[in-house]
């Protein structure tokens, strides 16, 4: 396959020694103001993608708006004319200049699109040019290489860093393509967003029309000329699009032999085969192309393919982004991977193909003959195949209806809005677990305030778009332009964990740190061999905050030391409990409230359930596991269900089915302790919370000396105090849980002999009687930290 001169190396290399010009780049962004009504477009593929969607629907919007085409030759300035835009040489001074001064700048393949030394400080909108299968730009080793020691490559790496950080808003088609995105350019949540694919909007509008017989099928016939006017009405029309290769042969060349059995096929089904190269390359199709009903449709004769898919029955690729295009139509998909071996090595792809494909795979040109007579109209595997390409379009499409554009410039002018128009003036900001999940003392406190006060809006940090907030929240994704203006202006934070991303409290503004659990091991400052540096960041953060919020004496006083913090600690007892504590009748608990929690796990109503939930360890995030969680469940038995809980700052468990239930992304822990007979932990906060459900507990820690001695230490004599066994070994765990089972101590605080248990419940929950929420919220009230009605 010829590439037209383009590598991702050649261009690597050329970045690099560009390097001068960027920084001179810096300092004259500085000086020269940017225009707001000025917009600036390119795209890698002409005047085309979704960057000309954009432009036609910014053009309808606002007619008054300027509209500058970053073009690379006469003849893409030609189609800007047409389109009513001004073209402008993109390497040409002018571009520099245009590009610098523009208000909005818009691109669908990289800052290349446009002037790369004019975006400097600039408001860039990145459309990318289709849904991710291949693995992208950091994800890909291929797309950032380069020749040369060790220091070039890293340098090569932080200036594809800081280019991926100038662009203030990605758009992605689906949350699946969107957390694509954010991998492969190293970006906050915030900063891509699903809106749809504006690429796929004019298609979107057709398909809604319905039918086959289309305007872009006469498109197409007038592209193909004479050639083109010879497809009769009823004839079907396939696609073949390959992806490029980055100047690698194309493995999918036809011998005689295979082009003889295509044009065999085609002749039966009175077909017609349409071949799109990609725009960077042409393959090698000369024995194909030597039947009437084979064609060319080369980017020479149309750049942007997408708005032409509806005029094809069939689509044959292998890992382009076109296929998911195509997907809208819930037509046929062929995937045709010859080299998929090679290129899972080298390129990547984000998902094992067959998982994309739902499983079929052809391999040379043989099957793809074969497979294209198999899915002749009205047969089962077409319609089998039509199914297929809908389930690919579900997830790669939020949007199957199109108005994308329209959706994108809406976003573009609201995150433009000034903090105190983006934001509501009676805002509170919640934050659990650096909004991986809506859970803990925060999400207990949402539901009091918007009980007691519906007219507060609460924003809610998340990192996902799938993340479902309480009703009548807003989400807010982490590290957007929307979340860091909440962060400003919001009269009330509440948060779990550290504030991070240079948070700065202004005056008149609450911080309250609940925090997420008492605490058996140290913290910050407590921590051994706590360097200088962490020492420094340990006290700015804790600074940050207005009030901490403690679940009993022994937590305050270890904030009090941990933190070095100086402000008022509100000893209430935890929000997250009230749950527990209001699911005790006397010392047992509802068996109402233990069937439904184990009906929200998916635990049956009639086996004992062991609930594992260790904590996490330093230096890394690798899963804790010494449990072994399957094998637990297997020497068990029938009659137990074993529950896995990971911390939210390990890997989840992994769906094993059967006996083992992965419940680390469940949205409330307490339903697992709530369904627990026995709950298995280590060093976890878990168990202090246990304690108000009365939950038997085990401990399993065969790295305690190691734990205690070496890694973190604990706040009080754990081996003496704790209140339940402490267990090395599985078979301990396994004797221990089938003892409890046969006594019938189903739901009940397993006291021992010194009632350890008891006192454990009474040192470390004394305040947890189902109202902690109220009280916090009444302090709240009482010190006016609430915004408005509570």
């Amino acid at each position: 396959m010829k590439t037209g001169g383009f590598s991702f190396e050649r261009g690597n290399l050329a970045k690099l020694l560009a390097l001068p010009k960027y920084v001179l780049s810096v300092v004259v962004a500085w000086f020269v103001p940017r225009v707001p009504g000025r917009w600036v477009f390119g795209s890698g593929s002409g005047v085309g993608e979704g960057a000309l969607a954009v432009a036609r629907q910014l053009r309808r919007d606002e007619p008054e708006a300027r509209i500058t085409w970053l073009v690379a030759d006469e003849a893409e300035s030609e189609r800007a004319r047409a389109e009513g835009f001004e073209p402008v040489l993109r390497q040409s001074r002018a571009g520099y200049w245009a590009t610098l001064r523009a208000g909005c700048i818009v691109v669908t393949h990289g800052l290349g699109d446009a002037n790369r030394f004019g975006v400097m400080g600039g408001w860039v909108l990145q459309l990318w040019h289709g849904a991710p299968l291949k693995r992208l730009h950091l994800d890909s080793p291929v797309t950032t290489s380069v020749r040369g020691p060790a220091i070039v490559r890293s340098l090569l790496r932080r200036m594809v860093v800081v280019g991926t950080r100038q662009v203030d808003l990605y758009v992605a088609g689906s949350p699946l393509a969107a957390e694509r995105l954010r991998s492969a350019f190293r970006v906050d949540p915030g900063r891509v967003q699903v809106l749809g694919d504006p690429r796929d909007d004019a298609l979107a509008v057709e398909l809604a029309r319905g039918g086959v017989d289309s305007p872009s099928r006469d498109r197409l016939r007038a592209l193909l000329g004479d050639a083109g006017a010879a497809i009769s009405e009823r004839a079907e029309i396939l696609l073949y699009a390959p992806t490029w290769r980055d100047g690698e042969p194309d493995p999918a060349t036809t011998s005689g032999e295979d082009a003889a059995r295509i044009h065999a096929v085609l002749d039966d089904l009175d077909a017609h085969l349409v071949i799109r190269s990609h725009p960077l390359g042409r393959g090698a199709y000369d024995a194909l192309l030597s039947s009437a009903r084979v064609h060319a449709l080369g980017a020479d004769l149309v750049r942007d393919i997408t708005p032409l898919l509806g005029a094809f029955d069939t689509a044959i690729t292998d890992y382009s982004s076109i296929a998911v295009d195509f997907a809208l139509t819930g037509r046929p998909i062929v995937w045709f991977a010859p080299d998929l071996e090679h290129y899972e090595q080298t390129r990547g792809l984000y998902e094992p193909l067959a998982v994309t494909t739902g499983g079929r795979i052809e391999r040379d040109w043989q099957s793809v003959a074969e497979r294209m007579r198999a899915l002749r109209p009205g047969t089962v595997d077409r319609r089998a195949a039509e199914a297929e390409t809908r389930a690919l379009a579900a997830r790669f499409h939020r949007y199957p209806e199109g108005g994308a554009a329209a959706r994108v410039l809406a976003e573009v002018r609201r995150l433009r809005l000034p903090d105190h128009e983006l934001v509501a003036p009676n805002a509170v900001f919640f934050e659990s677990f650096y909004g991986r999940q809506i859970t803990c003392n925060p999400l207990a406190l949402d539901r009091e305030i918007a009980r007691r006060a519906p007219e507060i809006t609460r924003y809610w940090s998340v990192i996902d778009e799938r993340q479902a907030v309480p009703d009548g929240a807003v989400p807010v994704l982490v590290g957007g332009r929307e979340w860091a203006a909440v962060r400003r202006v919001a009269p009330l934070l509440v948060v779990n964990d550290w504030l991070r991303g240079g948070f700065r409290r202004r005056r008149g503004q609450t911080v309250l740190q609940t925090w997420h659990g008492t605490m058996l091991k140290h913290l910050a400052l407590g921590r051994p061999n706590v360097g200088l540096r962490t020492r420094l960041a340990i006290r700015r953060e804790s600074r940050r905050w207005s009030l901490m919020l403690s679940q009993n004496p022994h937590s305050t006083a270890v904030f009090r030391e941990s933190y070095a913090f100086p402000g008022e600690i509100l000893e209430t007892g935890y929000p997250r409990d009230d749950r527990l504590a209001r699911a005790m009748i006397g010392t047992e608990r509802n068996p109402i409230e233990v069937l439904r929690a184990r009906a929200a796990l998916g635990v049956p109503p009639e086996v004992s359930v062991l609930v594992y939930a260790p904590t996490w360890r330093d230096g890394g995030v690798t899963l804790v596991d010494d449990l072994d969680v399957r094998r637990l469940a297997e020497e068990l038995g029938d009659d137990w269900v074993v529950v896995a809980r990971g911390h939210t700052r390990t890997h989840a468990f992994g769906r094993y089915g059967g006996r083992v239930i992965d419940a680390s992304q469940h949205p409330d822990v307490n339903d697992a302790i709530l369904a627990a007979d026995l709950l298995v932990t280590d060093y976890s906060s878990i168990m202090f919370d246990a304690a108000v459900a009365r939950v038997p507990l085990v401990f399993f820690v065969p790295d305690l000396a190691a734990y205690r001695d070496r890694e973190r230490g604990f706040t009080f004599d754990f081996e003496r105090e704790a209140p339940g066994p402490l267990l090395a070994e599985r078979a301990a765990v396994v004797a221990h849980a089938r003892e409890l089972r046969a006594e019938g101590s189903r739901a009940t605080w397993v006291v021992d002999s010194a009632g350890a248990a008891e006192a454990w419940r009474a040192r470390f929950a004394p305040h947890d009687d189902g109202h902690a929420a109220e009280r916090v919220v009444d302090a709240l009230v009482d010190r006016a930290a609430l915004p408005s009605g509570a």
